[in-house]
């Protein structure tokens, strides 16, 4: 519903709970009435989207309602930015402008920066503000809850037929239902226009985002030191270089480098802010250098103030990956290069079996850092350099892979210089060898078998390749192009085969893996021919069959090949293009594997056939929590009936995500449900950027892993699914002893308490998973119980190796 007149509207959103901060009277008269509206890119949230968009931001009505609900609203899902251009049909002189949205709820978060441009011709544009910098005089959107904000000036002092709004959102969502253009003094038009001249939208985009970015995090990092100077000595003189540091980040102008990274200290500025915080620290009795604990896989501050004494302590098995960390922090005044060697271990110092990274904090799109990218330390001679400025805080990651070291208990040391810290190292081995592959299936809709998608590159491929079977994927996924479909006469005769190319390149990318996995996406028609008819039946048997065919030349069987028909079904629709598909697969190579996605969130209502004719069912599994019993107890059904069962997860922004309770969880589900796979979307996908520069993804990057154009880094996100992927093969292990001296006949209480804990292991571990929103990071939990009873695992191994 709209309503005409701007009190009415102030009145409306008042019985809304709305935070108001429209002027009292108009500052001039609206010249944007009516007028033309170029939306860029098209809007495209379905729940307000309409024909009408191009028209309703000039009509000069509002909203009434939930914003995103109201067709009168335009709104975009995930346009970074959105562009909103109003021809004011000529030139005209402009004091203000207004801009009317919503937020709060539901994901919706308040606008970075609403970018106020203007222009003539409407080819050369002048920078005449930032609407949301402007409106602060007006007082602040509301901050908890539901709310509806009117940013507004009338402080602009410009002219122009064109008025462009250059929207930069903090999340994935943009929405805004009226514009206003206020007419300003007559002589503004003869005023030369002043304001960054602006050609290259991309460009000037790219430069805002990162000065956004940095001036966001130089603001909220100055905030958050200053609130730990109470008591500290010297106070007064800290405070002053903070109000300086304010000043000089308030005129902080960037041009950013193609490879800059939001690596903490990221400027000189940076810098002087966690100066102040180590003289604080060293006012409240820090150490200069200080080696101290956290749980390896809990969040991380920059802000922490030091405590405590570091050691690692791991065990596993040989051949296995297993991580060890410990923080690292400087309180003194002047940045320390320090040399970090591993001594006392067996292989002598610095052995090759544990790797060793640098912890780094990097920002994210919402402005919370995390120490997410773990690159290699550098080597340099007998040991590794970190460089720790004044205040700062790195992560110090091992990773530990012995592959003939004996089983035992082993100490050792972590010598950092200068400063004589040794932080103890216990390594103990049990008496076991892991598998070089684990049983259970691995993938991410990586696509490598097209030269470029997503942020994987001609480039980096290789490298991404090796990573990812490093951590244990199996499972690699093409692009639909991966499986064309040839010619057919018009009864469904093939004429022509598919050419196999892309399909044999994208194999010799992944030689020998387990699985080949197709995002097939399939449509109502198949070539020429209507889905369900008898010609279109013809096409796709031959379809598969010459491809099952073809795959048999490559040695790759008929159930090595999975087709995910149709994304996410969630509707009578994409179900019933499923079913057809289905059927004739089904008939014509029952070996291949149908695998679905299925995201009915009351699968009960679905076509039945839809799951008869899966052979692979793979939920969401931040969805299975959510609903609860009875949707698990509906896929517990369907896997009894004979459906194999995995699980993926495709929330974000992933590095926000907990690596704990979101990836590593994930394969403890999976065992607790008897699944045999685990996919994430997405191993490519940085969201439009490089991972280590999220001030330029559209929402934030979802690769557990850190991604630019050329490399690919280590990340905690990934290591944690490699330690989830490990997790699961220790109990199947342990099932599997169980099961062989069940067989031979053993019966005693080590093998009651084993099968006690097989039976109860999953649950202890996933209990702390009962809402949705345990997958986020800053969400307290605790991050141990995963290895505790891993251990346990271990020991009953032990008892039951002499039985």
């Amino acid at each position: 519903m709209k309503r005409g007149s701007w009190l009415l509207v102030g009145l409306a959103l008042v019985l809304h709970g709305a935070c108001l901060a429209q002027p009292k009277t108009r500052p001039g008269d609206n010249v944007a009435l009516g007028k033309t509206v170029r939306l860029t890119p098209r809007t495209n949230y379905k729940h307000c989207t309409d024909p009408d968009d191009k028209v309703q931001l000039t009509d000069g009505v509002y909203s009434q309602g939930y914003f995103w609900t109201q067709k009168s609203t335009v709104g975009w899902s995930r346009a970074n930015p959105a562009t909103i251009t109003i021809d004011l049909g000529g030139i005209e002189p402009i004091c203000g402008m207004s801009y009317n949205t919503a937020a709060g709820v539901a994901g919706v978060t308040w606008p970075m920066s609403l970018l106020v441009l203007v222009s003539n011709d409407g080819k050369t544009y002048h920078l005449v503000g930032d609407l949301v910098e402007l409106d602060l005089e007006h007082g602040k959107p509301k901050a908890d809850g539901y709310g509806v904000h009117c940013y507004w000036t009338d402080k602009l002092a410009t002219h122009g037929r064109f008025v462009r709004l250059l929207i930069v959102p903090s999340g994935p969502y943009t929405f805004v239902d009226e514009i206003e253009v206020f007419r300003g003094r007559d002589g503004l038009v003869d005023e030369p226009l002043t304001g960054r001249e602006v050609t290259d939208i991309k460009q000037f985009f790219a430069e805002i985002c990162v000065s956004k970015g940095i001036r966001r995090r130089l603001r909220s990092d100055v905030e958050t030191v200053r609130g730990t100077l109470d008591g500290v000595e010297g106070r007064a003189a800290l405070e002053k270089e903070l109000v300086a540091i304010e000043m000089e980040a308030g005129k902080l102008k960037v041009e950013p480098r193609p490879d800059f990274k939001t690596i903490f200290p990221m400027n000189d500025l940076h810098r002087r802010i966690f100066a102040v915080q180590a003289a604080a620290w060293r006012a409240k009795g820090v150490k200069p250098i200080t080696a101290w604990p956290k749980a390896k896989w809990d969040m991380v501050s920059p802000f922490e103030q030091p405590q405590g004494s570091a050691a690692v302590d791991v065990q596993m098995m040989s051949n296995e990956f297993r991580s060890g960390a410990f923080l690292l922090s400087n309180a003194g005044d002047a940045a320390a290069d320090l040399r970090l060697s591993i001594t006392g271990l067996p292989g002598g110092a610095n052995p090759g079996y544990v790797t060793v990274h640098e912890g780094v904090f990097t920002d994210t799109k919402k402005g919370v850092p995390v120490v997410a990218a773990l690159p290699l330390a550098r080597r340099e001679g007998d040991g590794y350099v970190f460089k720790l400025d004044p205040g700062t805080t790195k992560q110090v990651w091992l990773t530990f892979n012995p592959k003939d070291v004996p089983a035992g208990e082993h100490t050792g040391t972590v010598a950092i210089q200068p400063g004589g810290i040794e932080v103890p190292v216990r390594l103990k081995i049990y008496p076991f060898r892991f598998p070089d592959q684990p049983t259970l299936h691995l993938g991410g809709w990586d696509y490598t078998n097209v030269d470029k998608m997503y942020n994987i590159t001609p480039e980096n491929r290789t490298a991404v390749i090796q990573h990812l079977r490093e951590h244990f994927v199996d499972t690699p996924w093409a692009t639909r192009g991966v499986m064309p479909y040839g010619k057919y006469d018009d009864a469904g005769n093939m004429i022509e085969e598919p050419d196999p190319t892309n399909f044999e390149t994208w194999i010799k990318r992944w030689p020998g893996a387990r699985n080949y996995y197709v995002f097939a996406a399939l449509r109502s028609k198949f070539a020429q021919f209507e889905m369900g008819t008898p010609p279109f039946k013809k096409a796709v048997a031959s379809w598969i069959a010459w491809w099952v065919k073809k795959l048999r030349e490559w040695n790759i069987r008929p159930e090595q090949l999975g087709l995910l028909l149709v994304d996410e079904p969630s509707n009578e629709e994409k179900s019933l293009t499923i079913i057809e598909y289905a059927k004739v697969i089904q008939e014509a190579q029952p070996r291949v594997i149908v695998w679905e996605d299925v995201t009915w969130r009351e699968p009960w209502k679905a076509p039945p056939e839809l799951f008869t004719l899966s052979d692979t069912l793979c939920p969401n599994l931040p969805m299975w929590i959510d609903k609860g019993k009875p949707f698990a107890d509906f896929y517990e059904k369907q896997r009894d009936a004979g459906r194999t069962l995995w699980f993926y997860s495709c929330s974000g922004p992933g590095k926000l995500l907990d690596p704990y309770s979101y990836h590593r969880m994930q394969q403890w589900f999976l065992w607790r449900y008897k699944g045999k796979g685990s996919c994430f979307w997405a191993f490519g996908d940085s969201n439009g950027a490089s991972s280590w520069n999220e001030y330029l993804a559209r929402r934030g990057a979802y690769t557990p892993m850190f991604l630019d154009d050329t490399s690919v880094t280590p990340g905690k996100h990934m290591e944690a699914i490699r330690e989830g992927m490990e997790d699961y093969e220790y109990l199947r292990i342990l099932r599997d002893r169980v099961a062989e001296l069940e067989k031979a006949g053993k019966k005693g209480e080590a093998i009651d308490a084993a099968k006690k804990l097989l039976a109860t292991a999953a649950d202890r571990v996933t209990a702390c998973m009962t809402e949705q929103d345990k997958i986020n990071w800053e969400e307290p939990k605790d991050r141990s119980i995963a290895d505790a009873v891993r251990v346990e695992v271990l020991e009953m191994l032990v008892k039951l190796k002499g039985m």
